[in-house]
């Protein structure tokens, strides 16, 4: 029987393995004996980084995991993919971030890597050898993480929500709906599984200064009393805050959530608090805690 050994930075800084720092500021990593120990009883082993880890210090971990022995498979687990926004030159001048990263990560030789809801899942493929296998909210299996958020929300306002018999979509078709804040979240989610009308909103941002000057909403979102925005990554927070007093002005008493898989929330919660009634992250990027306002749920194979 096969055993995979698990290591995850920072978070087993320490104890499997551990980060020595030279005057000069070079850095050397190496594995502790409990680290080496179980090293030689695995078959594989599994790096898993978050939140971004230094490129030197996976490298050498890789490294000094592959000096060991050799291993039937390893493989590395980026939850968050680093420089996933950075998958187009946006003006003259700029670094393609993605493609740096992933020339780095494709010198490593991990034998499969995966992310979790990649910005761009495209570029993610054209800039990182072999690809990168790309696990979503919306698997549709038991790892779903959409339906259970609509079925807190539809539970705690009593609004009748199950995805089951067709009398049952009806019924919810006129209370709920789903809302993809842009064409790339749209593309990006097969909403339409849920059974519920889905929408979609409009954004103008300046391409050199990133500085959002203006939504749109759907009109029709004045016929629902419940909706749920999805999306991969909510940073600031701005584009929601704005496509959210949109759908306030709209209809000012929905009840409104908004679902991320990334949730950096570098200007806090509490901005968003303002406007949406509900708040979900897969996960809190930086800081490896569950939201303060809603659901929890850990991404992917973890």
């Amino acid at each position: 029987m096969s055993k995979q050994l698990t290591i995850r930075i920072p978070q087993d800084r320490g104890t499997l393995y551990e980060v020595i720092k030279y005057p000069a500021g070079e850095i050397q990593t190496r594995l502790t004996a409990a680290g080496l120990e179980a090293a030689k009883k695995a078959d594989s082993f599994e790096i898993i980084a978050n939140p971004i880890p230094d490129i030197i210090e996976l490298g050498q971990l890789n490294d000094a995991l592959q000096g060991v022995k050799p291993f039937f498979e390893s493989s590395l687990y980026l939850p968050y993919l680093p420089y996933g926004r950075a998958d187009r030159r946006f003006q003259e001048g700029d670094c393609l971030g993605l493609k740096v990263f992933g020339d780095f990560i494709s010198t490593m030789g991990f034998t499969a890597i995966w992310s979790y809801d990649i910005h761009n899942p495209d570029a993610a493929d054209e800039f990182i050898s072999d690809g990168v296998a790309n696990l979503t909210p919306d698997s549709n299996d038991e790892d779903d993480q959409i339906m259970p958020c609509l079925r807190k929300m539809a539970k705690e306002t009593r609004i009748h929500l199950r995805k089951m018999a067709k009398e049952t979509r009806i019924h919810l078709r006129k209370s709920a709906c789903l809302l993809a804040p842009d064409k790339g979240a749209a593309a990006r989610y097969d909403l339409e599984q849920y059974g519920l009308p889905v929408l979609q909103g409009e954004k103008v941002r300046d391409p050199k200064t990133g500085k959002l000057s203006g939504f749109h909403i759907d009109p029709a979102i004045k016929n629902y009393r419940l909706a749920l925005i999805v999306d991969d990554i909510c940073d600031g927070g701005g584009t929601f805050i704005g496509l959210a007093q949109e759908i306030r002005k709209v209809k000012p008493n929905i009840i409104l959530g908004l679902f991320v898989s990334h949730g950096i929330f570098s200007k806090g919660k509490n901005i968003l608090f303002r406007e949406f009634d509900y708040l979900f992250a897969s996960d809190e990027t930086f800081n490896g805690t569950g939201s303060a306002n809603g659901l929890y749920f850990k991404t992917g194979r973890e």
